[in-house]
């Protein structure tokens, strides 16, 4: 053994890496896996973006901690912008909470997620070396309130706990009463409330500027049709935004993102609302059209994504590759707890969703469809 090499953690031997493969140009027809707004941008507003990107200065730092997009999201959100922290997206933010929250070395951390959930919850604590306790989620993909309040006080209480709602990948809205209670029955673990998905879902958000004190806020722009720009952010207490922003690096999201986002924000928000629109249109078909696969059953979907059981379970991973070899690209979930059987797809745009139909109009008999 090279000597150096004892010094790395022992934990990452065991994680893969995030990475997924490309696919040779020319040969999709359909990104359904990766939980985008594929919607696209009128001319005229791509046209204002570029001119725009003309301004920077390339050989300049960004700002620090980018005020100006925060002072424009803590304005929507009703909240002091000294407690809201961009991220270089989600993933970031996630990473720096645990950081900030990973405990003493006499008192080993751990923090409670439900299962299935967000990989990047129990990626990012492992590569930290915190502990994770995952909780099944019920028959229905609700949370199991029971069994989150026994692993939520395991010892000396969990230090995180991470509800992603509209939940990735069962698209499932978890009863906010449930929340609530688990919120108020442990007042000595931070809850993180992950709502990317929240804009699929209207009027479904649980943000309020008088939050507990044991809650900080997640979003994303990832969700809407910003995912090139990586910029994610949370609302926390003061005093956990302050550590998160000790252990945040500066200069953590480009310039171009934070340009553009506030641009987006500010200029172009309506047409912004008129892609999220169609994108709630195109799930309607997409779930018209999954429910027409033999022995489906297609889950109640409240984010960008549709999850769909098929019988026998080995039809998931055998029709996967079969839209694949087709050009259209789905998520096969089936190795996933609860999740046995299921395909997750993401929202396209009409023409992809087109192409889907083509596709299982080719793998599936028309006879056998619903």
């Amino acid at each position: 053994m090279t000597e150096w090499t004892r010094h790395l953690r022992p934990a990452l031997a065991g994680l893969a890496v995030y990475e997924l493969s490309e696919p040779a140009p020319g040969s999709i027809r359909a990104r359904l896996h990766a939980n985008e707004c594929p919607e696209a941008w009128p001319p005229e507003v791509m046209a204002e973006l570029a001119r725009r990107i003309e301004t920077v200065e390339l050989g300049r730092y960004p700002d620090s901690s980018g005020r100006s997009l925060r002072e424009l999201l803590a304005t929507r959100h009703g909240c002091d912008p000294t407690q809201l922290v961009l991220g270089n997206g989600s993933d970031e933010v996630i990473s720096l909470l645990i950081t900030a929250l990973a405990g003493r070395p006499s008192e080993p951390s751990f923090m409670v997620i439900p299962a299935p959930t967000f990989v990047m919850y129990a990626h990012s604590a492992r590569c930290l070396g915190v502990g994770v306790l995952e909780v099944p989620l019920t028959e229905d993909l609700q949370l199991d309130e029971a069994l989150m309040n026994e692993a939520l006080g395991v010892a000396t209480g969990a230090a995180l706990c991470f509800l992603a709602r509209p939940n990735n990948p069962t698209s499932s809205l978890w009863d906010a009463e449930v929340i609530h209670r688990l919120i108020a029955a442990h007042p000595g673990t931070m809850f993180v409330l992950d709502e990317a998905y929240i804009r699929y879902a209207p009027g479904a958000t649980l943000w309020r500027q008088d939050l507990p004190s044991n809650v900080t806020y997640m979003s994303t722009l990832s969700k809407v049709a910003l995912a090139a720009l990586r910029v994610g952010y949370c609302i926390a207490p003061p005093a956990l935004a302050r550590a998160i922003n000790v252990v945040r690096h500066p200069y953590n999201v480009s310039t171009p993102s934070l340009l553009l986002a506030e641009t987006v924000l500010k200029d172009f928000s309506a047409a912004q609302d008129a892609m999220l629109t169609q994108s709630l249109k195109n799930r309607d078909r997409l779930i018209t059209i999954l429910g027409r696969l033999p022995g489906a059953r297609v889950f109640p979907a409240h984010a960008n994504i549709v999850l769909v059981c098929l019988t026998p379970p080995e039809e998931a991973p055998r029709l996967a590759s079969e839209l694949a070899a087709r050009g259209v690209l789905v998520k096969d979930a089936s190795g996933l707890p609860r999740l046995t059987g299921c395909l997750r797809l993401s929202v396209g745009t009409t023409a992809e969703l087109d192409a889907l139909e083509s596709a299982l109009a080719e793998i599936v008999p028309a006879s056998k469809r619903a």
